[in-house]
């Protein structure tokens, strides 16, 4: 069964700069622990549309994981949707929105998988939602400090 996760980050910087972070699939490694790699398959010459390998692992539970993924970004209404092209995941999308807010930004990412494990049934379950959690909450942390710290 789909499971649904939604979190939010605001960020003291402004949307432009936020949003430029966040295409930079390349360097979301170094804010998830759980991700070994991100490799870009293709990106268009707009740089709208980004296919990307990624492979992530969960050590204590024994977990790997290898999907590839299709992000499409809209520069005027900045945001992302996202969707599994393949792999491991039963199901993968979601939305990452970017919108002013009195601080700054406000970054809210919805995402939607399906992961099937063969043992371990509702505890492995929670588990991986635990970590689709964290993940996403380290990203979105990760890219609140590069965009307040003024990274690039």
């Amino acid at each position: 069964m789909a499971e649904t996760v939604s979190l939010e980050r605001i960020v003291k910087a402004p949307v432009e700069r936020v949003f430029a972070l966040a295409r930079q699939v390349e360097r979301f490694p170094e804010w998830l622990d759980y991700v070994t790699a991100i490799r870009v398959q293709a990106r268009s010459d707009d740089g709208r549309v980004v296919v990307s390998e990624w492979e992530a692992s969960v050590p204590l539970l024994g977990l790997k994981a290898r999907w590839v993924e299709r992000d499409e970004w809209d520069e005027a209404e900045k945001k992302c949707r996202f969707t599994l092209q393949e792999g491991d995941l039963d199901r993968y999308e979601g939305e990452w929105l970017f919108s002013p807010h009195p601080e700054g930004t406000h970054m809210r990412l919805t995402i939607t998988y399906e992961y099937r494990v063969p043992i371990g049934g509702a505890l492995v379950q929670q588990l991986v939602r635990k970590i689709v959690e964290q993940m996403g909450q380290r990203l979105l942390d990760g890219i609140a400090q590069a965009a307040e710290q003024g990274s690039s």
